[in-house]
């Protein structure tokens, strides 16, 4: 009944977009290509695979017992962690899905404190995902007459499709997590094994070829609409989790490339949208020369080099941020209807299960 109740009142609200944040080192590409390079440890990444700034801190749950460390995905959360989540969801629908407010963060304090299982252990985590939560990655310049939120293309891709000075307004985010060794495509016939994505960070490569059986495909999509023309289209983010072999829920993971195509496929949509992303590259200044070469050397990044004959354009990320202690995110709750995490700096994600005729 709440999850239906919570249903209703998301899509009687169009901004769905949030920030999935998780912890790293680096500026990632987009980064490089404004107006930064470098960043202290402990900054997040968001939904678009894209390291960013993080909002206040969040407490992390406190440390575990060992009885809490050995219960498995055989026991559902408590009566009390159900009775809390009710709890939280009203306290973030009351401050309007804004998951950085004092009232949000302690309703998530306490719920947090009554979840006593290890997610990693959890097949809930596979799945489709639809995030509730509101935008909070950088560059937000408000929000449209329908209340979605406003970004520049250059701000959603971090200068990764052009053209990037596109006021675009997004409609919703999905997530969709699924183990590899699930789909036989995934699985090499002559070993067995599941067989690993040409980009891994340095730090997991060891770790993944002795063992790849927990490895996870990652798509972040992001629903937008051209605010010019009407042209729809979805942001597609490619990417890959692993669970923290030593750590109680926690999952690393990493992003390696994208694509943007056209949500609707008639030809006098196609058209407009080739009229939009059809366009030549820009012509860079020498500022912007220079981190763009340094997003290529550091991040191994290769922005779009214009539209394909099916009309998507796609870029790739050849040396992903990533790693145990780089890239992650914490599980703070997981049922089979929802999902809570927090990056190691506080960034607080809330994602709802999709029902089978709404994924794409």
């Amino acid at each position: 009944m709440l999850h239906q109740q919570h249903s209703n009142m998301y899509e009687r609200s169009s901004t769905m977009a949030t920030a999935l944040m998780l912890s790293a080192k680096l500026f990632a590409v987009g980064a490089f290509i404004s107006s930064h390079a470098l960043r202290k440890p402990g900054t997040d990444l968001d939904f678009r695979g894209t390291i960013v700034f993080d909002v206040e801190s969040f407490p992390i749950v406190a440390p575990r017992t060992k009885e809490d460390d050995i219960r498995t995905k055989t026991t559902g959360p408590s009566k009390k962690s159900i009775e809390l989540k009710e709890a939280f969801y009203e306290a973030l629908m009351a401050e309007d899905r804004h998951s950085n407010t004092a009232p949000v963060k302690q309703a998530l304090d306490e719920l947090s404190k009554s979840y006593k299982l290890d997610a990693r252990t959890s097949e809930y985590n596979d799945g489709d995902w639809m995030l509730e939560t509101r935008p909070t990655f950088p560059g937000l310049l408000g929000y449209n007459e329908d209340g979605d939120a406003l970004f520049t293309m250059g701000k959603l891709t971090y200068n990764m499709i052009y053209p990037t000075n596109l006021m675009c307004s997004v409609q919703k985010m999905t997530q969709h997590i699924h183990k590899m060794n699930k789909d036989p495509q995934n699985i090499d016939p002559r070993t067995g094994r599941v067989m690993l994505p040409p980009y891994i960070p340095k730090s997991l490569q060891h770790e993944l070829l002795q063992d790849a059986s927990q490895l996870r495909s990652v798509r972040n999509d992001v629903h937008f609409t051209v605010e010019e023309n009407g042209v729809q289209g979805v942001l597609q983010m490619d990417g890959f989790t692993i669970p923290n072999p030593n750590e109680v829920n926690k999952y690393s993971i990493w992003f390696t490339g994208g694509r943007c195509y056209s949500l609707n496929n008639d030809k006098s949509e196609i058209k407009n949208w080739r009229s939009v992303f059809g366009t030549d590259q820009p012509k860079f200044n020498k500022l912007e020369q220079v981190q763009l070469w340094m997003a290529k050397r550091l991040m191994g990044a290769e922005p779009s080099k214009g539209i394909q004959r099916d009309g998507s354009l796609t870029y790739v990320m050849k040396k992903p941020v990533g790693g145990h202690r780089q890239a992650y995110q914490q599980v703070l709750y997981l049922d089979d209807k929802i999902r809570v995490t927090v990056g190691n700096k506080g960034t607080i994600v809330v994602v709802s299960r999709m029902d089978e005729e709404d994924v794409l």
